[in-house]
């Protein structure tokens, strides 16, 4: 074995004991843990922890690294987790929320609030999306809400949806009114464009297309966002033309 191999099989051993050793890790952890770039339960559209190095779980009830926070927030952390689980809440997007503050090296009380907040808004979405959701779906349907949108509008485009994800409509949706669009105007633009063939293709058409007028100012997002959905219902905008060389809905950062 070569000596940077050596090194960092030493450095993953080294941080797979140290979680273990943890006061907050499961007897599962040992067979739960895994050190990667992405976590397979994590919906990449609705994540943006994938770039930074953290220690990920493939059980969306798994523990998270309580060594990224001071004692007083990674065992309030741990209340947070504990009380939402109890409700049947998923719990990878409240780690996820709580590493990405890590990341920012926001402060402990900021974190908190944040987690709590996107707990009650995951509360909120599984009433609205129903009992079957995915974890990415229910973790759009959060964000979503805590922009401002209202749980009706999530049942709305969850019902354009009865046999596929509606994680990118929610996405795009979300990102549609954080550039300006009033909720009710993206709303009926999303649900009109998801019952369309290709639908996915012509949302992230729909994303970029407000994105780039966005800079121009609200009036012109709505313009194009207005311009862009007669195109689409009239076949006259191909929704293989988005103005965007990523494929995946992009997560608006939370607040």
């Amino acid at each position: 074995m070569r000596p940077r191999a050596r090194t960092t099989l030493w450095l993953t051993l080294q941080l797979l004991a140290t979680t273990l050793a943890s006061p907050l890790a499961s007897p599962l952890a040992a067979t739960t843990l895994v050190v990667t770039s992405r976590g397979d339960t994590v919906h990449v559209a609705a994540s943006l922890v994938a770039s930074i190095d953290t220690v990920f779980f493939r059980d969306p009830q798994g523990q998270f690294d309580a060594a990224r926070f001071d004692t007083l927030t990674a065992n309030a952390l741990r209340l947070l987790l504990d009380d939402a689980a109890a409700k049947g809440l998923p719990t990878a997007p409240l780690i996820n929320r709580a590493l990405e503050g890590a990341a920012r090296r926001v402060g402990g009380q900021r974190i908190l609030s944040v987690v709590r907040a996107h707990a009650a808004a995951l509360a909120e979405a599984k009433a609205a999306l129903g009992e079957g959701s995915a974890v990415a779906e229910l973790d759009a349907g959060a964000t979503a809400l805590r922009a401002g949108i209202d749980a009706r509008t999530l049942t709305v485009v969850r019902g354009t949806r009865p046999n596929g994800t509606a994680v990118t409509a929610l996405v795009v949706l979300t990102d549609v009114v954080k550039r300006g669009v009033p909720a009710s105007t993206a709303r009926e633009a999303v649900a009109t464009i998801a019952r369309t063939p290709r639908s996915d293709d012509a949302l992230l058409g729909l994303q970029a297309t407000v994105a780039k007028n966005a800079q121009r100012g609200p009036g012109m997002a709505l313009d194009a966002l207005n311009r862009y959905v007669r195109g689409t219902v009239t076949g006259t905008v191909s929704p293989s033309t988005p103005a965007t060389n990523d494929r995946k809905p992009v997560r608006p950062p939370d607040p």
